[in-house]
């Protein structure tokens, strides 16, 4: 899996206003940070131990920890989905997450 193709983006329209710019870009950081690698903030971030699972079983880990991750620290959006793209030339696997407020 590639984390630095991940895609943040809203269920309706585009990234247009200044908050849901700053949501895209809190919740793209967020996704993009493993776990531990933040000072004081320690638990910021995915467990990204998932990058070394098959990828049947590598996008469901990544689904629950970007679903519990936004939970925590977005709570003013929630994942309404997740898709992935697959590219079978370099076999990286890419992930877009779909947010929708509430």
């Amino acid at each position: 899996m590639d984390l630095s193709g991940i895609e943040v983006g809203f269920e309706y329209g585009e990234s247009d206003t200044d908050v849901r710019k700053e949501i895209v870009r809190n919740v793209h950081t967020l996704l993009l940070t493993p776990v531990g690698t933040c000072p004081l903030y320690r638990d910021f971030g995915l467990d990204v131990s998932y990058l070394d699972f098959p990828p049947n079983v590598a996008k469901g880990l990544f689904t629950v920890a970007a679903i519990e991750a936004v939970e925590k620290w977005e709570p003013r959006v929630r994942v309404s989905r997740v898709d992935f793209q697959a590219d079978g030339v370099q076999g990286k696997l890419g992930a877009k997450v779909v947010l929708a407020f509430g």
